[in-house]
């Protein structure tokens, strides 16, 4: 397959583009997921591998509670496998949003509750998904609103007053959200048998964080302290973390970075697509798998 680069630079070019009806704003980053362009879907990089799901979703119960760390009230969702339900003593991964998605998001982004099912049907261990609103704060502590706080000092005790087994969660999360479950695995390093990243929305700069998402980080301080990814590579040995990101997705020149510092870079997997719930789709297996096997081994 001709390379992206040299195919805009070619035979089609800017001019081309643009003359097909393609205006010069399309082909700009997305003000909040840079490089999400028609151009990619037009070329066809965006077309992951996705395994068809034809299984039906468990149970799902969704609920609420006062936060006193995020100062209002955020909802939730849990996702059982089938044959489960509200009670049910299963191990548990909390899936992390992106920026401007909620708890449902969370789930329908990859159609995780339909390919979890199908997952235990193929004989992995069952477990739930756990997904809370984490609102857009990049799940990081802010002066007055910490969703880092909520997830692990509120939400996992919730979570086992409702039965489920949270000594030893997994965490997985998209864009804004696999971010989010990096910096979870960082703070709480013994706390996690998996930690899965997809498409992770972080940037090598804080200039660069300001430039494209300005509410991310509030300050160079704060973006020291929680947003500077690649100054803390080294501090992921022996993590059980996984990442993933499409050859297309604007955010994978920096995983690529994060990949060569990491003490093993294996833990980065790349294949075709995009920033979008068609990649997600196809990571959905693959993690699912992971994430039961993992759970089932603390």
């Amino acid at each position: 397959m001709v390379k992206r680069r040299t195919l805009l630079a070619g035979s089609i070019g800017l001019a081309g583009l643009v003359g097909a009806g393609i205006g010069a704003t399309a082909l700009a980053a997305n003000g909040v997921i840079p490089g999400k362009s028609v151009v990619d879907r037009k070329l066809g990089f965006c077309a992951a591998d996705v395994t068809p799901v034809h299984a039906t979703a468990g149970p799902i119960v969704a609920g609420s509670f006062a936060s006193t760390f995020r100062r209002r009230t955020v909802n939730f969702k849990i996702a059982y496998p089938p044959n489960f339900g509200a009670g049910s003593h299963l191990p548990i991964c909390l899936m992390l949003h992106g920026y401007g998605g909620d708890e449902t998001g969370a789930l329908t982004a990859g159609r995780y509750p339909e390919y979890l099912a199908a997952a235990v049907a193929s004989g992995t261990p069952p477990f739930a998904l756990a997904s809370v609103a984490g609102g857009n704060g990049y799940w990081h502590p802010h002066p007055d609103d910490d969703p880092l706080g909520m997830l692990i000092q509120e939400f996992l005790p919730l979570l086992a007053k409702r039965g489920l087994a949270t000594d030893h969660p997994a965490v997985s999360g998209i864009s804004m959200g696999g971010y989010g479950a990096l910096l979870s695995g960082l703070t709480a390093p013994s706390r996690f048998s998996a930690i899965i990243a997809n498409s992770p929305g972080f940037w090598r700069t804080y200039g660069e964080s300001k430039k494209v998402n300005p509410g991310a980080f509030s300050s160079a301080a704060e973006w020291s302290q929680y947003g500077d990814i690649l100054a803390h590579a080294a501090d992921f040995k022996g993590l059980p973390i996984q990442i993933y990101i499409g050859e297309s997705d604007s955010f994978e020149p920096v995983v690529s970075s994060l990949r060569d510092r990491l003490p093993d870079p294996r833990v980065v997997h790349t294949s075709k697509g995009c920033h979008d719930g068609t990649f997600w789709q196809a990571q959905a297996p693959t993690d699912l798998k992971i994430i039961g096997a993992a759970l089932h081994r603390n």
